[in-house]
């Protein structure tokens, strides 16, 4: 199913972010976590035998078509809408893949009733611009009992012939208990899991366990999705429950994209040891993989860039370019890729570099593994413009070489039209003008760009400041609670309209990893904190108050003040983060200011010497 290009950037940035953080989340936090795991199994198990006043009905979304994908739901009762939801592509996905969504349960009277639902489907391969199927249905039932109906899309029969989908409802009978058929709830629990909502799914597969179920029920597929709950979790041994269908207790799992994200990381540190040939190895055989789905794709992007830069740093411009053009243009590293193409294009080969000596724009650029990136170092930004191919202020491209640098341009002037607070386009901004200043005739226009760069420069200096000022006033973690406290989209673990509307400064803020290891734990353990307290003010607040209440009550205090303790850690790693990006920005407005500076101080001396009605300009 495709999506719009900014869901596909915030989806990429945010599966590559909690893959990231499960290698860092076994914290402190973990055995509140398992405490709150087994207590909220065990409230739900007391819930569930204790007999409802009234009739209760559990609505599951299910998905039997593989070329299909459901995008949003919307269910009524009565005349009345009760629940609505928009899926994400790995909500989508997981449907697809025999997952049943909970959208919503019901205590409604008993009686007849009048239900509807109105879904948004698309073909799985069609384009973003691809016509919808909004099928639909609406029936009366009659409510005499506890019971669960699965509202399923499905194509039959002459809707088939005609490409189009329609929804047929299932009644699964009594209210599902976990000590009943529990597949309902593991399909459900296979669901929260994909979608990320790890705790809630582990909850109801311990619940499963504990019910007395077997561990034949757990199929592969669930298995896995709960493994990658658990190490969402930070959790390791703390659940001895799950032996068997979370293997070797969930943390010490390797699953085959984490053992690839693993590849990854041997191959980067064996070419930073030295270690050329093997590390190249293994990054290169990520690169020519098969075509992998999501998180495999990001993860293919930041290997060819990896390589990009390996080989232009070993001054094979050629293999260079190939790997950045590898780089998708809609990928989250495209940016650091452009810059990287445009120097490839500028240098000469390594095989070229016997030649170098005689070309007088270029001196010893052909020495082995040069160091002239500007991307290698945010603070010696002069240092390298130094050894970059115009290591000499005066020197102008000619012939082949201005016919190169006009090649070179092509990706630094896509690269400028982007937005100003990221480092690649930072760097771009000055980059540009730079070569261009180089260019026989480009003088005037390198200066002009300069003059762009540091307007926008001085305006991302005033966003950053403004961001800061958000962080403290506490703005930003408010707007990520008010995301969280929505239910009604699959997309709101990528905080994408959060993204939008705080400027794109989340984006940089997960550059850092530990900014966002206390981002998921804080917001798993506000999670985690809400979905109890939702069981103390309803199931717990009557005379069933007994043991459990007690250590409810007790375990959310230690919740909140850990809680607490990892939004403060949040905040100060937030403004730590824009702190080191307003350092950046602020070297890269000097670096064009003084250039301006210099080419004023070279006009003025010119003007020095120009004669005026035979009396020279003083």
């Amino acid at each position: 199913m495709k999506i719009p290009s900014l869901s596909i950037l915030k989806y990429a940035v945010w599966c590559v972010a909690l893959l990231l953080s499960a290698a860092v989340n076994a914290g402190d936090s973990a055995s509140l976590k398992a405490q709150a795991l087994n207590l909220y199994s065990e409230l739900k198990m007391a819930e569930e035998a204790v007999p409802n006043n009234g009739n209760s009905v559990a609505v599951y979304i299910a998905n039997h078509e593989q070329d299909l994908a459901i995008q949003s739901v919307i269910f009524s009762v009565d005349g009345r809408e009760s629940a609505r939801y928009n899926y994400s592509e790995r909500d989508a996905e997981a449907l697809n893949n025999g997952g049943l969504h909970l959208l919503i349960e019901l205590q409604l009277p008993a009686g007849e009733h009048k239900i509807a639902a109105k879904f948004v489907v698309i073909d799985v391969d069609a384009g973003i611009h691809a016509g919808r199927l909004y099928p639909r249905f609406e029936q009366a039932i009659s409510l005499k009992n506890d019971t669960q109906l699965k509202l399923e899309l499905v194509r039959g029969g002459l809707f088939k012939m005609q490409a189009k989908a329609e929804i047929r409802v299932h009644d699964l009978g009594p209210e599902n208990n976990v000590g009943s058929d529990s597949k309902p709830r593991l399909k459900a629990a296979y669901f929260n899991a994909r979608r990320h909502l790890a705790f809630d799914a582990l909850a109801d597969a311990i619940a499963i366990i504990k019910s007395g179920a077997g561990v034949a029920l757990f199929s592969d597929k669930q298995k896995q999705a709960l493994s990658q709950s658990v190490a969402e979790l930070g959790l390791r041994g703390e659940l001895p429950e799950l032996q068997g269908i979370v293997e070797r207790s969930g943390g010490d799992q390797k699953t085959p994209l984490s053992a690839m994200f693993a590849r990854y990381n041997a191959g980067v540190a064996l070419i930073q040891q030295g270690k050329y040939a093997e590390g190249v190895a293994i990054l290169v055989e990520l690169s020519e993989g098969e075509s992998y789905p999501h998180e495999e794709i990001l993860l293919r992007d930041k290997t060819n860039l990896a390589l990009g830069f390996h080989f232009l740093k070993q001054d094979d411009s050629e293999k260079s370019v190939e790997y950045f053009s590898k780089v998708r243009r809609l990928s989250p590293y495209a940016n650091k890729a452009l810059v990287g193409l445009g120097w490839a294009i500028l240098t000469p080969s390594r095989s070229a570099a016997s030649s170098a000596e005689n070309d007088l724009n270029s001196p010893g650029v052909g020495a082995k593994s040069m160091p002239y990136l500007w991307s290698g170092s945010e603070d010696e930004i002069a240092w390298a413009r130094r050894h970059a191919p115009f290591r000499r202020a005066w020197a102008v491209a000619h012939g082949e070489k201005a016919e190169d640098l006009q090649a070179a341009m092509v990706p630094w002037m896509e690269l400028i039209s982007r937005d100003p607070l990221d480092p690649a386009v930072q760097e771009g901004l000055l980059i540009l003008p730079y070569a261009m200043s180089h260019w026989a005739g480009q003088s005037q226009r390198a200066e002009k760009y300069y003059v762009s760069a540091s307007d926008q420069l001085q305006q991302a200096l005033q966003t950053l400041d403004t961001a800061s000022a958000d962080i403290k006033n506490g703005g930003l973690r408010g707007a990520i609670d008010q995301v969280d406290r929505s239910d009604d989209s699959g997309w709101d673990i990528w905080l994408s309209a959060l993204t939008a509307s705080k400027d794109a400064y989340l984006d940089l803020l997960l550059d850092s990893s530990e900014f966002h290891r206390a981002l998921s734990e804080y917001r798993q353990l506000t999670h985690i904190s809400t979905v109890l307290s939702e069981y103390q003010n309803t199931f717990m607040a009557d005379s069933r108050r007994g043991a459990l209440a007690d250590e409810l009550e007790t375990l959310l205090l230690k919740l909140n003040a850990s809680a607490a303790t990892w939004a403060a850690n949040l905040d100060r790693e937030a403004l730590a983060e824009i702190s080191r990006h307003r350092k950046r920005t602020e070297a890269y407005l000097a670096e064009a200011n003084f250039a301006l500076a210099r080419n004023h101080e070279n006009t003025r001396r010119k003007l020095n010497d120009v004669v005026w009605d035979g009396e020279a300009r003083r």
